[in-house]
């Protein structure tokens, strides 16, 4: 079902939004991919956490703004509309909205778990090597 509704969702909007889409679907996998990149190397995780911090502010960002903008356009369109509009006839921009909202605050949380993790992990490996006396 929530395929079904992803994919409606998808079919259904502009360019622009598609756009948006696959750029937030693929932010999670880059940040994990980033996150075993920063694991790899810790004295050289400073470009993957970066992309990780700039994930965890924009992705939010994003998905707020585009769902912003989408509620202001449908707005605008049934201001416009010369009948009353049915709910039934607003729940696929409702739904549209709320998927960027969401998918936007999912990307962020993921980026803010992969933040935290490795600032643990770095604060962790900081206190072995005082522990040991490295």
């Amino acid at each position: 079902m929530v395929e079904a509704d992803f994919q409606s969702i998808f079919s259904n909007a502009a360019v622009p939004q598609k756009v948006v889409l696959i750029a937030l679907l693929s932010a999670v996998p880059v940040v994990c991919f980033c996150v075993l990149l920063a694991l790899r190397d810790i004295s050289r995780s400073g470009p993957w956490k970066r992309v990780i911090s700039i994930v965890l502010i924009g992705g939010p960002m994003v998905g707020l703004l585009v769902g912003a903008m989408n509620s202001f356009h449908m707005a605008q369109t049934i201001q416009r509309l010369p009948f009353d509009v049915t709910a039934k006839q607003l729940a696929p921009g409702i739904m549209e909205v709320s998927t960027f909202v969401g998918l936007g605050a999912f990307v962020g949380l993921v980026a803010g778990a992969a933040h935290l993790t490795l600032k643990r992990i770095e604060a962790r490996r900081r206190a072995r090597r005082m522990h040991i006396g490295v």
